[in-house]
């Protein structure tokens, strides 16, 4: 069944006020005429007056058929009575004139107030995944039929950016996984060239395709960590002095080859969340500083209790972060410097994942940095977690 237009919907349910007021007008004015006029002008009750209903003082015979026969007060009566009837028969014309006029005029005025409506569902209609870029920009109406225009123009904006991003995403992680597979295949080709391969060959060719297969394991789960929304338990309690210990010892032979001096000032709370996912964060963190610090650098963890949050940062003396690199570096695959964050084994991961575990603790992080400078992060996470055994919420 074919819809009913917005713009029939209108016209109906205007149309069906005006006749309903047209209806209640003609009606209020037939009864005010004859209440007002007719009733004080004859002295009698009623729409009508009949020459019986009137007195005299002789009895006459009339001939009704001339009405100049009649008496000079019956002929007034009849005159009141014939215009009283051309008042009620021309004010039902009207009314039916008036609602025949009005609910076409509303059909054409709705018709024409809904035209940027129509421009608005074909500019719609030509809007697809390869032509996104495109915009509404003829509707210029200061109203609601403006401002869907505009909110649909950011909607749009939303999704470009999105979709660039999923782009953008899907190719550095099938960059990412090409690199080891290529370099995997080059020496597997390499090996078959060769007539007569010796041991020592077959070793080489083996420690290239298992640090290649550990590239791409390492891959695989830094992106099944960015996209897991399974459900995680933030019930265990984190000694903060305990874990940067362990990761200051991890790192050690790290700061150890660059002469890098890690220090820890006052981390001595505890909080609440997945043990797992904050040690990660810290580990990365700290490493980061270490492989991007310069020789005889500095690395500095402090913690700072703020009511319910304890805020600890990480300031390093490295290489630092350029002004224009800052808003990207927590997006997935992206690095500041390509061939050196390769030649570290970076894969453009680890800040992502860093952030989206933050996330999930409801912290927050933040990142100020100067180029040969130094670079400082800020983390905020709460002390103590709502409820000891709440869990994100689970996908569906």
């Amino acid at each position: 069944m074919k819809y009913l237009s917005l713009r029939m919907r209108l016209t109906v349910l205007t149309g069906v006020i005006l006749i309903m007021t047209t209806i209640l007008l003609t009606i209020i004015s037939i009864s005010s005429a004859n209440n007002k006029f007719v009733q004080p002008l004859t002295g009698l009750e009623g729409t009508h007056v009949t020459i019986e209903g009137i007195q005299t003082d002789e009895t006459h015979e009339f001939d009704l058929k001339t009405p100049s026969s009649l008496p000079k007060d019956v002929q007034y009566v009849e005159e009141i009575n014939m215009v009283n009837k051309k008042f009620q028969s021309q004010s039902l014309i009207w009314m039916i004139v008036i609602m025949v006029v009005g609910v076409g005029a509303i059909y054409f005025v709705a018709g024409k107030a809904l035209e940027p409506v129509k421009y608005l569902r074909k500019s719609i209609e030509n809007i697809n995944e390869h032509n996104l870029s495109d915009r509404i920009n003829n509707i210029k109406s200061k109203d609601e039929i403006g401002d869907l225009a505009s909110e649909f123009n950011k909607m749009l904006q939303r999704i470009e950016n999105s979709y660039i991003y999923q782009k953008n995403f899907a190719a550095n992680a099938a960059h990412e996984l090409k690199t080891p597979l290529t370099t995997m295949k080059t020496g597997i080709q390499i090996l078959k060239l060769e007539s007569s391969p010796t041991i020592d060959d077959y070793k080489e060719n083996l420690e290239i395709t298992e640090e290649s297969t550990q590239r791409l394991i390492d891959i695989v789960e830094d992106l099944l960590m960015l996209a897991n929304n399974h459900a995680v338990k933030f019930s265990d309690k984190i000694d903060l002095h305990q874990m940067f210990e362990t990761i200051a010892q991890e790192v050690a032979p790290l700061c150890a080859e660059k002469n890098i001096t890690l220090t820890l000032n006052n981390c001595k709370e505890s909080i609440v969340g997945n043990k797992v996912l904050i040690y990660r964060v810290f580990s990365n963190l700290i490493e980061n500083a270490v492989k991007y610090n310069k020789t005889n650098g500095m690395i500095e963890v402090i913690c700072h209790e703020q009511h319910d949050c304890i805020r600890i940062s990480i300031a390093d003396t490295g290489i630092g972060i350029a002004k224009e690199d800052l808003p990207f570096i927590f997006e997935p695959f992206y690095r500041v410097d390509q061939s050196r964050t390769r030649s570290l084994g970076g894969s453009g991961l680890g800040l992502s994942i860093v952030r989206s575990i933050i996330e999930k603790h409801k912290g927050r992080i933040h990142v100020k940095s100067s180029e040969h400078i130094g670079t400082i992060f800020e983390i905020e996470l709460l002390k103590n977690w709502p409820d000891a055994n709440s869990q994100t919420p689970t996908s569906k």
